[in-house]
């Protein structure tokens, strides 16, 4: 029988104590980050297990510089709340007090996302100028041509599949198209969406984390792997390339995007985005044994106005 887990709540119980909660959150947004302090201070001295005032405490600290508090206040949501629904290990490691590979949270990401899902499609497209399912198809054609083969494939996985973008962007060019979510109500606008025959968008779609998703795969399975600005909510690569490799058949494809920096290894950045540096990517396609068929300069969406820099990568079995 599958265990029925409790909902995580962002609420200490009273509302006494959540109006200052919300006090000291006003406080941080409007830059008083002390004041917030104070409230917050007042707050945990009455309710030391309020998860979410840890949190914004760990914020405001680091705001006025004190990293060593901001971290203690991190680390004591983790004790609260192992699963890590703030995403208290991002934070963590982008003070560096974690290494970033160690840092992503699957309740945090479906957490996220569960509240985005409403507005997700009109906000990432209209607001951030997001066009990842375009660049990943525009580079799989570029790829498929180098190879003098055709864009088709018979099975493709999308992995973080969200509403469907990149399998609004993929579908005419596969035959049996599955996604996964970790966000159930992603998965449930994923769902709600049709081809243009009236057929379901999606032949199949799992509420899921990609690797476990990866890992239900047979072996040589999929002709493509795709994933479109998913790898920003997760640090360590490994496992995702290594099942990768192994549901991919013989000729199969995986494609991706990830957010870059300039320096070599993986970080998390002020946007709590995990940056993937390209010296770091190639290592750990070459142990998959993936090889790069393209890997380029390519930004998916705008942050602020300005292109958030990324990489485009189309890789195949080595």
């Amino acid at each position: 029988m599958e265990k029925i887990q409790p909902r995580f709540s962002t609420s200490s119980g009273d509302p006494r104590l959540d109006r200052r909660y919300e006090w000291a959150a006003a406080a941080l947004s409007e830059g008083d980050a002390a004041t917030a302090v104070d409230l917050l201070d007042q707050t945990l001295g009455e309710a030391p297990g309020f998860v979410a005032a840890w949190h914004l405490y760990g914020k405001a600290k680091a705001k006025l510089g004190s990293k060593e508090e901001a971290a203690e206040a991190w680390r004591q949501c983790l004790v609260l709340d192992d699963a890590d629904h703030l995403g208290a290990r991002l934070d963590l490691a982008r003070i560096g007090a974690i290494p970033a590979e160690l840092a992503a949270s699957d309740a945090f990401s479906g957490r996220l996302f569960d509240e985005y899902a409403e507005r997700f499609d009109s906000h990432l497209v209209e607001s951030l100028s997001y066009h990842g399912p375009a660049l990943l198809k525009d580079a799989l054609a570029r790829a498929c041509a180098a190879q003098s083969r055709a864009l088709s494939f018979a099975m493709t996985l999308d992995l973080g599949c969200g509403t469907g973008l990149m399998g609004e962007a993929i579908r005419a060019e596969t035959e049996f198209l599955a996604g996964c979510d970790l966000s159930a109500r992603m998965i449930e606008k994923a769902r709600a969406k049709s081809r243009d025959d009236g057929g379901p968008l999606y032949d199949k779609l799992a509420v899921a984390g990609l690797v476990e998703f990866l890992a239900s795969r047979r072996d040589a399975s999929a002709d493509l792997v795709i994933a479109a600005d998913v790898f920003v909510y997760l640090g360590e690569l490994a496992p995702a390339f290594a099942q990768t490799a192994r549901v991919l058949t013989a000729t199969g494809l995986v494609a991706f995007t990830v957010q870059d920096h300039d320096g070599e290894d993986v970080i998390v950045g002020e946007d709590r985005r995990f940056a993937h540096g390209e010296r770091w990517l190639r290592r750990q396609l070459s142990e998959a044994r993936l090889t790069p068929l393209l890997l380029e300069a390519a930004s998916t969406r705008k942050d602020r106005g300005k292109p958030v820099p990324g990489l485009v990568v189309v890789a195949a079995r080595a």
